[in-house]
């Protein structure tokens, strides 16, 4: 899902106008939470990481260039560099708890919940993914962003990216299959 915002919006916020910041804010609060929520596993922490990405977007709006990256990509580029340095600070690795109607429901990783898998196996099956992995499927399946996208936030190739998906979604239905095994 391409976001694509009015050329003066984002002229309007970078000069301070607060109803615009609010709007951006509004527009973008819960996708930026929920893939922090993902990758971090705790909801205190995502919801102040969240509070940070918006508060760094405030501060560096200024330096923001529309022809360089769409303001979706650039947001969540802010939120993973956030995610990365909490995990370099706390030098944990990541094991996500997910509440049950933390989980949106959009394409083929997801669509596991529908085959009886719960939260926390999803969220332990993401936890066994590689970092960029982990990365590529929350931000396609549960934002919903495209390839293009999670390019410019990863600062990657759109075949690495396509590359980097395929790879998740083979080492989760691997996953997923072995506990499938072993639960029957």
């Amino acid at each position: 899902m391409l976001e694509v915002l009015k050329p003066n919006l984002i002229h309007k916020a970078q000069k301070a106008d607060p109803d615009v910041v609010v709007e951006l804010y509004e527009r973008y609060q819960l996708r930026i939470f929920r893939y922090l929520y993902y990758q971090i596993g705790d909801l205190q922490t995502a919801e102040d990481l969240t509070s940070e990405v918006f508060i760094r977007m405030i501060n560096a709006l200024h330096d923001y260039n529309q022809e360089k990256f769409s303001f979706q990509a650039w947001l969540f580029r802010i939120a993973r560099n956030l995610s990365i340095d909490h995990f370099r600070r706390t030098n944990i690795r990541m094991d996500v708890r997910l509440d049950e109607n933390q989980i949106a429901t959009h394409d083929d990783p997801l669509d596991l919940v529908e085959q009886g898998l719960t939260s926390e196996q999803l969220g332990r099956a993401l936890g066994r993914l590689s970092a960029n992995q982990r990365d590529v499927v929350i931000m396609r399946f549960v934002n919903g962003m495209s390839i293009r996208e999670v390019a410019e936030v990863m600062n990657k190739s759109q075949d690495s990216i396509k590359g980097l998906q395929r790879r998740g979604l083979l080492v989760l239905r691997e996953i997923l299959i072995r506990w499938e095994v072993t639960n029957v």
